[in-house]
């Protein structure tokens, strides 16, 4: 297996003095692009419907989950960076610390997992689908991380996507949390909703 995963590594991987536009492109998705999710989200609650809120909220305890499980699993097994064992060539400074599953995959997945299974337009649910791809594909190309990292944040992302719908399906546990939250939120910004700035 780990035969496999160093050489899809060596194929995605970049040479040793890739072109300025292909490197400069990556480091960008790799380390900027992940930034639309949560702008994403935050969006959605602020000037969303309670509907828009409520997928919000699913995808933000997605993420935390599949964040809790990647550093579970990082702690049981930590696997070395391709830079650690010598392989390959890094383009973007990172800490040798362990790579499975990656996080920055868990984040990007379990969002989009979430909200795609929950009923959001599937073109968006695609659109980050694809979002998550290219950060993946980006921090292999870069060296930082193996293709089967990306696969693991993939496989964490939807457990947790499931996971997390079935919890709140239970008792209703997930309306019963946005209400909750979106009373604090009138409570808390009543002067700026009053002004038309945020959303009721």
């Amino acid at each position: 297996m780990e035969h496999y995963n160093q050489t899809l590594f060596l194929l995605i991987n970049a040479g040793a003095e890739p072109g300025s536009f292909a490197l400069y492109g990556a480091i960008f998705l790799a380390k900027w692009l992940v930034f639309l999710l949560p702008i994403l989200l935050i969006s959605m609650w602020f000037w969303g419907l309670s509907y828009h809120r409520e997928l919000a909220v699913k995808a933000l305890l997605t993420i935390l989950l599949g964040l809790t499980i990647s550093l579970t699993l990082r702690a049981l097994w930590p696997h070395p960076r391709p830079f650690v064992v010598g392989i390959g060539h890094t383009h973007l400074f990172h800490a040798p610390d362990a790579s499975f599953p990656s996080n920055h995959a868990v984040f990007c997945f379990a969002a989009a997992f979430s909200l795609w299974i929950n009923g959001i337009r599937k073109r968006v649910g695609w659109f980050l689908l694809a979002v998550a791809l290219l950060v993946c594909w980006a921090r292999v190309f870069l060296g930082v991380h193996f293709p089967f990292d990306m696969i693991g944040g993939l496989g964490v992302g939807w457990a947790a996507a499931m996971i997390v719908n079935r919890l709140l399906q239970l008792n209703r546990w997930g309306d019963r949390l946005v209400v909750t939250l979106e009373n604090g939120y009138r409570r808390l910004l009543a002067k700026w909703i009053a002004k038309g700035w945020l959303a009721e």
